[in-house]
């Protein structure tokens, strides 16, 4: 999806993520307990902590997230908020639980929370289910800035081979790099061109859902 921002200088910045899905689903349960039987309407995608969106969200926190399916020509556009979880280790790291009881429930029906919520576990389960190749990418140098010629800044991979002293601190820097971004979503806007329907879903204050028919 394309994620939507304000930058350090109040305008508009856009890239692309790829969403790890929603909170409480693989690998994004919510705790050592939680045997997969809580899910949320909670997205989470994932970024370098030194990426330049990290720093735009912790400043404002508020974003869209958009996607465009061209063979069915549905847009699905999301508004939200954004909750930054950094590695404990890292100097912005907030201790506390996330305060997201009221926004999951569980998958039997028996209804919504208190869910046992270990946000350490969640980015820690989020970071081993990436390939090696894109861990190895979360130890090398921050995004955005000038290219160096050593190659060993770069690995492609978290390799098991070479030097144990290198690729521990290669992995520790790695997760230490790690930041899992929850979005809490308060707005989805629904345009289908095939149907010529467009339908806005709005969260309310005691998180249940209302939906609305406009022009398209």
């Amino acid at each position: 999806m394309a994620l939507a921002t304000i930058d350090l200088d109040g305008l508009p910045a856009v890239r692309m993520v790829g969403l790890r899905g929603f909170v409480g689903d693989e690998p994004l349960r919510l705790s050592r307990e939680d045997a997969g039987e809580w899910t949320s309407d909670m997205l989470a995608f994932c970024t370098h902590a030194q990426s330049a969106k990290v720093q735009e969200l912790a400043h404002v926190n508020d974003l869209q997230l958009a996607c465009w399916m061209p063979h069915s020509r549905v847009q699905i556009r999301c508004s939200g908020h954004a909750h930054l979880l950094f590695h404990p280790e890292h100097p912005s790291y907030v201790s506390q639980a996330l305060a997201i009881s009221h926004r999951v429930w569980r998958r039997d029906g028996a209804g919504t929370g208190p869910a046992n919520v270990d946000i350490d576990f969640i980015r820690e389960q989020a970071f081993v289910h990436h390939t090696p190749e894109v861990q190895a990418w979360y130890s090398w140098p921050p995004p955005g800035r000038i290219r160096q010629s050593d190659p060993t800044l770069y690995p492609e991979i978290m390799s098991a081979g070479g030097d144990p002293r290198e690729r521990a601190r290669r992995e520790a820097d790695a997760r230490r790099n790690y930041v899992l971004v929850f979005v809490e979503v308060n707005k989805v806007d629904i345009v289908d061109l095939g149907r010529s329907t467009r339908r806005i879903h709005t969260r309310r204050s005691d998180s249940s859902w209302s939906a609305v028919d406009v022009n398209p």
